[in-house]
């Protein structure tokens, strides 16, 4: 059998308690493991089924095991972080549609005695305000692996995401995947009007395209990457089917505030990675728009941007190139605008600089001096950098992003977002572009200039048009269907056939 050595605390996920499935192999997998407790174990983890609107012992159990599934597809390594508190599980929450209720822990109990999982304990460091703070990790043993192997059916084929809140309010500030920046999850409660709804519905409708919708890098072995961060560490990013899902995120309590949309495993990997995914085995654009939160800012001074608003005429430092300096001032400015103090802005652009980079090294007076040069050619924004401006222009480029992806799901046609940029069949480019002009006018008041990273399939020589081996390694550098990995050409077989099938 398998043996992966201990469980890796770094190499792990939360659990998600939205995992469902009616399907047969699943319902005799279950059953299976129940029968193998006692009478008595039965009873522990049903004892508590009065509690009103909560759900039953065996129902917590399946989700486990639903989860421990997905994870083992993912990645056999891949564990489950598992809170422990009471507070953790709110039954009666919005957040919690399948009730799950804190006896989930006698369940985890009961799968580590019958040696169905490996566990390791959390751990809390009371010193350094919950920083190195650990929840318990379980992940599938080999035994309970060896029950999944005899089971057929993909994680895919699974409801992955049943009745799950996917408009999200929390009083926290997130980062740019969604994640609190407190490092706490804590999403608050509230009452549904029309506006909400009508934001569900739009977005469950997304959320049910994309998962129709094939999604991956055809050059890949593997479905995953890994990425460094700016600690240094290594972290893989599943590039597979289970990760499309997308929620909207309101921050601070306020439905003015953030509203960006999260998920999908393309917001988690760099640009130059996100220029090899392909929908629905055919290659993607991606075209965002020029400087949109200082562009937004300047619109509504009636100021209206022409050229790179990033590029300043001088070199402000003689060891940085004008493209380097072209990324430091971008990024400075745009951490500026999110920022409350200079303090605070150039700390965090040190903060998600790579460690022994020269970026990172780049002290307040130097980066004060780009931020000068800056403000020197767009005078008209001093007053809107280091001033807290950024939650509110993320809900204005929410909504823009909002009305692109409605108009685009409305005609069947996957979009993926990266908050101000969109990845699309090179084919649509053009209907993007013209999509992202109207959302502008309509949202903002002006149109706003929208770039693409490379050339469009209709924008070759009318001589080329039809020639797609030839726009996809002379104009695209991508492999064509001959040098895709025959993993992935796997991988594209299940999903469609099981998407064609009607016995999932």
């Amino acid at each position: 059998m398998e043996d992966f050595g201990p469980i890796n605390p770094s190499l792990s996920r939360p659990l998600d308690v939205h995992r469902w499935s009616d399907h047969i192999e699943i319902t005799q997998l279950v059953r299976g493991v129940f029968n193998l407790l006692t009478t008595d174990e039965k009873l522990r983890i049903e004892s508590k089924s009065n509690n009103k609107g909560r759900a039953s012992g065996y129902t917590h159990l399946k989700i486990v095991l639903l989860d421990l599934f997905v994870a083992w597809k993912t990645d056999p390594e891949l564990s489950i972080g598992v809170a422990r508190g009471n507070d953790a599980y709110k039954v009666k929450s919005r957040y919690n549609a399948l009730f799950i209720s804190p006896r989930i822990r006698d369940v985890i109990d009961l799968l580590a005695d019958h040696d169905l999982i490996d566990k390791i304990g959390g751990s809390y460091n009371r010193q350094v305000n919950g920083i190195g703070n650990r929840t318990s990790r379980i992940r599938a043993s080999s035994k309970l692996r060896s029950m999944f192997k005899s089971t057929s059916i993909e994680s895919y084929d699974l409801s992955l995401h049943h009745n799950q809140e996917c408009i999200l309010l929390t009083d926290q500030d997130i980062d740019a995947e969604g994640e609190p920046i407190a490092k706490k999850r804590l999403f608050l409660e509230y009452e549904d009007t029309k506006e909400i709804l009508k934001m569900r519905c739009d977005l469950q409708q997304y959320n049910e395209l994309l998962s129709r919708t094939f999604i991956d890098i055809p050059t890949l072995e593997e479905p995953y990457v890994s990425r460094r961060l700016s600690n240094g560490k290594s972290q893989k990013v599943p590039i597979d089917q289970t990760r499309k899902f997308v929620r909207r995120i309101f921050s601070r309590g306020d439905w003015k505030m953030n509203g960006r949309f999260y998920g999908g495993f393309w917001q988690h990997i760099e640009k130059d990675l996100r220029k090899k995914i392909y929908i629905n085995d055919f290659s993607t654009i991606e075209v965002d728009y020029k400087g949109l939160h200082a562009a937004i800012l300047n619109a509504r001074g009636g100021i209206r941007n022409t050229g790179d608003i990033y590029s300043i005429k001088k070199l402000v430092l003689p060891t940085f190139n004008d493209t380097e300096q072209r990324s430091i001032i971008k990024l400075l400015v745009l951490t500026a605008i999110n920022a409350k103090s200079k303090k605070s802005a150039f700390a965090a652009f040190r903060y998600s600089q790579p460690n022994g980079s020269r970026e990172k090294k780049l002290i307040d007076i130097q980066l004060n001096q780009y931020l000068e040069a800056f403000l020197e050619v767009n005078p008209s924004l001093e007053a809107s950098l280091c001033s807290d401006k950024g939650i509110g222009l993320m809900y204005t480029d929410s909504q823009i992003t909002s009305v692109i992806i409605n108009k685009f799901t409305a005609m069947g046609k996957p979009i993926l977002s990266v908050h101000d940029s969109y990845i699309i069949g090179s084919e649509e480019v053009g209907l993007l572009v013209d999509a992202m002009k109207e959302a502008t006018i309509e949202v903002v008041g002006v149109n706003l200039e929208a770039k693409q990273d490379r050339i469009s399939y209709s924008q070759l020589l009318p001589f080329r048009q039809h020639d797609r081996d030839y726009y996809l390694k002379m104009v695209l550098n991508l492999p064509g269907n001959d040098e895709k990995t025959t993993q992935y050409k796997e991988r594209l077989q299940r999903f469609m056939l099981s998407k064609n099938s009607s016995t999932i």
